[in-house]
């Protein structure tokens, strides 16, 4: 029963009908005169508004996807196993990256869509961990490809999230084994994951000033990791980073700050300001200069043009964000760098909008991926 999970939902509207119910039932016999008939009143009207807030939360919980799992939500961290003889049978780089022991997830992966593994990477420059889960393409273990490198393409979620969500409610697996079954897409690794790092806080992928260097994570420590167990591409032609929500905003930021690790991004529902707010603290050390350059705005009009393609999603009505801050974006980015958009006419800030943008996504990141010789 997990928190976004139907049974949990069901169990709590349960309960909040009863105590809704015996509010009702019982509101009269309570009232006795006195000290303990009020709070006997006060403490049924405090059990049925306790019931329907937690329903509220749950529902709000299972639509944004803030915590998927309980230790998410309590703030654990599951405890790791390395799992080096199994998996893609190449020995890990027990550093930076190992594979965890499987969970619903792995095991409910169609092996006709690819192994799924979660993986645990350790950051060896900024001391920063991360779970997620690793999707390898079938062609990755057959003999006639085993010599072969695979593009990478990187996807996080938003903020709080899990890796989870990318699977459930973003459907990324089912989407990826639809389309390959049609020769639409390439084979290709895909690494799910979160952009948080460093949680409770959303560091936005900003190097933080003596702080958590979360961009340094995802430019540096993230890809080594994965080239370290995996039969990656060489060079950053190969390489795309993806997300929605924050996890948008985080590959946008840093795929142009570090365009020599990727070659494409791809931001759904991405705020492209420098976000600073009650989650995320203080990321630029009290200096002005220093957001400023962490404003995406602010790089495509100042900054030296990075070559590299992004995409952006764009809801005209005004459902997910600022349509005009896109458009913009867009058409003040400079040569080498190129920025399309991806819009639609509704929708809103949440999976069922991004999820419905993944059939356009998926060919647009493909188009752009290539293997090539390091050198």
């Amino acid at each position: 029963m997990e928190p976004t999970g139907t049974a949990l939902l069901a169990m709590l509207g349960a309960v909040a009908a009863l105590a809704t119910v015996a509010v009702i039932v019982f509101w009269r016999r309570a009232a006795r005169p006195g000290v303990w008939g009020v709070l006997a009143r006060l403490g049924m009207l405090g059990v049925s508004v306790v019931c329907v807030i937690a329903l509220i939360a749950g529902l709000a919980n299972a639509y944004f996807s803030f915590f998927g799992t309980w230790d998410a939500l309590l703030g654990r961290t599951a405890p790791t196993a390395d799992q080096a003889g199994e998996g893609n049978g190449e020995a890990p780089d027990s550093s930076s990256a190992r594979v965890l022991p499987e969970d619903d997830i792995t095991a409910g992966t169609p092996k006709s869509i690819g192994t799924m593994e979660r993986v645990e990477f350790k950051g060896v420059r900024t001391g920063l961990d991360l779970e997620g889960y690793v999707l390898l393409p079938p062609e990755y273990f057959q003999p006639e490809h085993k010599d072969d490198r695979f593009p990478v393409g990187v996807v996080l979620s938003g903020f709080p999230g899990e890796a989870r969500n990318l699977v459930e409610l973003l459907n990324l697996p089912n989407l990826v084994g639809e389309m390959r079954a049609k020769d639409e897409i390439k084979p290709t690794i895909w690494v799910l994951t979160r952009p948080t790092v460093a949680p409770p806080r959303d560091t936005l992928c900003v190097n933080v000033p003596d702080g958590p260097q979360s961009r340094m994570f995802f430019a540096e420590d993230l890809p080594e990791a994965i080239s370290g167990r995996y039969r990656t591409a060489p060079t950053r032609e190969g390489w795309a980073i993806m997300g929605v929500s924050s996890g948008g905003s985080c590959a946008l930021r840093t795929a142009m700050m570090h365009p020599s690790t990727y070659r494409t991004a791809v931001g759904l529902g991405a705020d492209l300001r420098a976000v600073q707010d009650d989650t995320t603290g203080d990321l630029y050390g009290g200096s002005k200069a220093y957001r400023q350059e962490n404003d995406l705005r602010w790089r495509v009009e100042h900054a030296p043009p990075p070559p590299i393609d992004v995409l952006l999603s764009v809801i005209a009505d005004g459902g997910d964000g600022d349509p005009a801050a896109a458009r913009r974006f867009a058409e003040r980015s400079k040569a080498p760098m190129r920025a399309e958009l991806l819009e639609r006419q509704t929708g809103g800030h949440n999976f069922d909008t991004w999820r419905g943008m993944m059939t356009d996504v998926l060919p647009w990141v493909d188009r752009r991926l290539r293997v090539e010789e390091a050198g």
